[in-house]
């Protein structure tokens, strides 16, 4: 279960950072420039407490990385098996795909970064500029190789749209939400060895829904942009004003969990 998680994870994040371009790893090196580079081991510390592992880096050199995943926006999907849903209920699959927001979506993570620095009394949180952080080739394919980099710590936003689309009973409705939450990985060295933790599993930074959209009868939406014109929400810049409110409210719990 754990290799699954890390497989996961580890795939999430190494297509966290695209963005228009169809390969994120186009024009980048296999080796760190000097000024991210670092060859220095990230040695673990039993028990060490999040704020610890901060007073840490800072002493050691290490930065946290802060990345935005915002992919292009989708439809969610119906759940993975027959028994996860009724007779009465069904969830459907559209057609295609709407450009990512995630220009717009970026002072979310600016917000976040700037709150962590100012928490916790440093400097050492940066948005990174991904065509500086070289990749590797692996099983899974090409990945970030952050263990050659002085980011030993990569904390990803993930903030992506996405248009919720089903029928209960009679009745059709459809949705826009957006799930805001953070992970974070760590790189460490132990005896001889790159390994991945997980100093932050999940962190909730709220959640946006608009106004529902309701029929009686059959919409027949084949494609998201029929959804898309029939639920009333805010978009680009006003919707990530709502999504700032949200993270706003929530960012002192997550800071709170972390420094426990």
């Amino acid at each position: 279960m754990k290799t699954k998680l890390l497989l996961l994870l580890v795939l999430g994040f190494v297509f966290s950072v695209v963005q228009a371009q169809e390969d994120p790893f186009a024009g980048r090196s296999t080796t760190a420039g000097p000024d991210v580079a670092s060859s220095k081991e990230n040695v673990p510390v039993k028990k060490e407490t999040f704020s610890a592992k901060i007073e840490r880096y800072k002493k050691e050199g290490f930065k946290v990385a802060m990345v935005l995943n915002s992919g292009p926006i989708k439809t969610i999907a119906p759940p993975a098996t027959a028994a996860a849903t009724t007779s009465a209920s069904s969830q459907f699959m559209l057609e295609g795909s709407l450009p990512s927001m995630h220009k717009e979506m970026t002072p979310l993570l600016e917000e976040l970064t700037s709150k962590l620095n100012e928490e916790f009394n440093t400097d050492i949180f940066e948005i990174v500029d991904m065509s500086k952080i070289p990749y590797k080739e692996a099983k899974i394919g090409k990945v970030d190789a952050w263990d050659q980099t002085i980011y030993r710590m990569v904390i990803t936003l993930y903030a992506t749209p996405a248009y919720d689309y089903n029928k209960f009973g009679s009745k059709y409705s459809a949705s826009l939400k957006v799930n805001m939450n953070a992970t974070g990985l760590e790189w460490t060295n132990e005896k001889g060895k790159v390994k991945i933790k997980y100093p932050i599993r999940t962190g909730n930074l709220g959640n946006y829904k608009s106004s529902e959209y309701e029929s009686e009868t059959d919409p027949n939406f084949k494609f998201i942009d029929d959804v898309q014109a029939a639920v009333d929400s805010p978009r680009g810049d006003a919707l990530v004003a709502q999504l700032q409110q949200i993270e706003d409210e929530n960012l002192p719990k997550f800071i709170e969990k972390l420094k426990k």
